[in-house]
């Protein structure tokens, strides 16, 4: 006779208690639960898609980094936000990972988890409350309802930047040397009044509370037409200071990008494809903290942004390398080149000797496929 096998209690030092597991996500939302280990000295979470039956198509498929390692406990409160917006339609699973001091990582998964951000029609999506999903209120067919009036609004043709880091800095320039005018957090909008007229491709932004500044082509994601945007030449770069002399030479981190890759290596339109871009540190010391890679999809004859997506990389020694995987769909501008370009520590968290070689760009031509 078959005995039933308990399921152990999760732990209540390492769990994710939202989601659950059969759960319709969209957007950005945070990810709860408890991260707090003895010796722990970080976590993050991560994810990677599932097939049709809810099983990993192939186990060595890697997990895509969804939050950057974290130092910090955590006890039944916000461990990450998870933005779904940048991922295809379908099935996922979840883990959450604690690297402990001397031991070996403790891993949590929960699945399958299906992302819709475009749902069907007919479909009912429930929305997250304070004790779990809440499902729209239906009316009965034989209530009386006042007919909605719709509310004009003013078109506003201006395009659109999104911030894609946890934070950047919005400059007085197009440069990392010009002062800090303001911060912008990620999922905050600014408008996008124009290009830099030297060629660095940086954005002219207005924030809301009317300021204008500059923004690296890494902090935002574009909507919009940008193609009739004027371009503007900003101020004159602030005086670079006296150098002083030091007997010592100060040793640092230097990140560049030694390769982009594609697979498969003619992606097609509307198909999701893998960047593999290989970073190494070429400096004289580990950098001070990990980062952020940013890679972005131009239609080279318009410059329009088709896509844009992130990814994580720790730590790195001197002379390390490490390979960030990621995965892109694009689904306009077929049969045309395109440029993938890539920078390496989008942010600006970690201390270098030169930030002047932190990209590379990649040109390929869409196939048209399905489109």
């Amino acid at each position: 006779t078959p005995t039933n096998t308990p399921v152990p209690p999760p732990n209540p030092s390492a769990n994710i208690t939202w989601p659950p597991p059969i759960y319709v996500l969209h957007g950005s939302f945070a990810v709860r639960g408890t991260a707090n280990l003895p010796n722990m000295t970080t976590f993050f979470l991560e994810y990677r898609p599932l097939n049709e039956f809810g099983d990993v198509p192939d186990e060595s498929f890697p997990w895509i980094p969804a939050t950057l390692p974290n130092p910090s406990a955590v006890v039944d409160d916000v461990l990450g936000t998870w933005d779904t917006t940048i991922l295809p339609d379908g099935a996922y699973e979840m883990r959450l990972t604690i690297n402990v001091a001397g031991s070996t990582p403790v891993n949590v998964i929960v699945k399958p988890l299906r992302i819709e951000n475009a749902p069907p029609p007919f479909a009912i999506t429930p929305t997250a409350g304070a004790n779990g999903p809440v499902l729209p209120t239906i009316a009965s067919p034989n209530a009386t309802q006042a007919p909605l009036q719709p509310t004009p609004t003013a078109f506003d043709p201006t395009p659109r930047g999104e911030v894609i880091v946890p934070s950047g800095n919005v400059r007085s320039g197009d440069g990392v040397n010009y002062d800090i005018v303001g911060t912008v957090l990620i999922g905050d909008s600014v408008r996008v009044l124009a290009s830099s007229a030297t060629g660095s491709g940086w954005w002219q932004v207005q924030l809301d509370n009317g300021r204008t500044g500059w923004v690296a082509p890494s902090l935002i994601r574009i909507s919009g037409n940008v193609s009739g945007l004027p371009r503007v030449q900003p101020p004159p770069p602030p005086a670079t200071p006296t150098p002083t002399y030091t007997p010592t030479p100060i040793s640092q981190a230097n990140m560049i990008i030694n390769r982009i890759s594609l697979d498969p290596s003619e992606p097609r339109c509307d198909q999701t494809f893998t960047i593999t871009v290989r970073i190494q540190n070429v400096g004289t010391t580990a950098t001070n903290s990990d980062g952020i890679l940013s890679l972005q999809d131009a239609h080279v004859n318009s410059g329009n942004i088709t896509a844009t997506t992130v990814g994580g990389f720790p730590v790195l020694q001197p002379g390390q390398q490490f390979d960030v995987i990621m995965r892109l769909t694009v689904n306009t501008f077929f049969d045309e080149t395109h440029r993938l370009t890539a920078f390496v520590d989008a942010n600006n968290t970690i201390i270098e000797t030169n930030d002047n070689d932190n990209f590379a760009s990649l040109e390929y031509n869409l196939r048209k496929a399905g489109c």
